[in-house]
């Protein structure tokens, strides 16, 4: 009978050992988002896109590109210009786990206007990314 509960024992021991260690060694993997600080209009048909690329998974990666949602709005409410799925393509950045690195891009369209008074901005980002350089 000892011997059945020894046994018993270990294996119940080596169950939670697997279910403690397995869950985070199959979920670890990058998940990486561009976050956008600051929308700069410096002249008629360009928007500088001041922002960073973070990190909130286990493990690091090449950012390859993103997707960007933008919308400018100008201080009385009235939308000044909008485009969507705005592709920017990203040499190679290494976005460790848990950290972030700080990234500027810029956005021509002839449609961004000149615009010297206030504005905000609303986005959306999508960024795709792969463990490898290259």
């Amino acid at each position: 009978m000892r011997s059945y509960v020894s046994k018993l024992f270990a294996c119940l021991v080596f169950t939670l050992l697997c279910t403690a260690v397995l869950p985070s060694v199959v979920q670890a993997r990058p998940v990486i988002k561009f976050q956008i600080e600051h929308v700069y209009l410096h002249h008629a048909g360009e928007v500088e896109v001041v922002g960073y690329f973070e990190n909130t998974g286990d493990r690091g990666a090449y950012v390859k590109w993103t997707d960007i949602d933008l919308t400018l709005i100008a201080d009385n409410g009235q939308q000044m210009w909008a485009d969507t799925g705005i592709r920017h393509y990203v040499k190679d950045i290494y976005v460790p786990a848990h950290q972030y690195v700080a990234y500027t891009c810029y956005i021509q369209n002839p449609g961004i206007p000149e615009y010297h008074g206030k504005y905000r901005h609303r986005w959306h980002s999508k960024t795709h990314w792969e463990k490898a350089a290259g």
